[in-house]
């Protein structure tokens, strides 16, 4: 009797342990890499994931410009984000400005180009993933941030 109960816990502990071992689902990262720089723009390549084409590159497009504001791209002349590390503080201190700046898609004007890498690549569950090679124009990007009171401009 007393070997059966044992028997039983050990099963109840690993069954939630054989449970997510199951449903465990491999996803690109949030990758975002250099490609180049220079001129005052940065040429990345990122990875969008969504449930159609459209939406994973937008979302390609909006983890690069999220890295440089509030992450820094090592290997960059934007190593160090341009706003800091404290996303919700900045975007909750200065939310009128990223309200218009993702609602209005503002960050778009920012994007000189945003060509796909490879093919929409499907995984489990309906979500699809695509690299996107988004060269941003980082000299007009601070401008706006300084306009708007976001950033302070240099030396000041």
């Amino acid at each position: 009797m007393k070997g059966e109960s044992g028997f039983a816990v050990k099963y109840l502990f690993f069954l939630p342990l054989l449970w997510m071992a199951c449903s465990y689902r491999v996803l690109p990262s949030a990758e975002v890499n250099l490609i180049s720089d220079g001129d005052g723009t940065v040429t990345v390549r990122s990875v969008g994931i969504a449930l159609n084409q459209a939406d994973a590159i937008e979302d390609a497009e909006l983890r690069a410009v999220n890295v440089l504001l509030f992450r820094g791209l090592p290997h960059s002349i934007q190593r160090f984000p341009m706003i800091g590390s404290d996303e919700s503080g900045e975007i909750s201190k200065h939310k009128l400005y990223f309200d218009q700046f993702y609602g209005m898609k503002r960050y778009k004007t920012f994007l000189m180009s945003s060509v796909p890498a490879t093919v929409l690549m499907k995984h489990r569950g309906g979500r699809k993933s695509i690299y996107v090679d988004v060269k941003i124009n980082l000299f007009a990007l601070r401008r706006d941030l300084e306009q708007f009171n976001v950033i302070r401009k240099f030396g000041y």
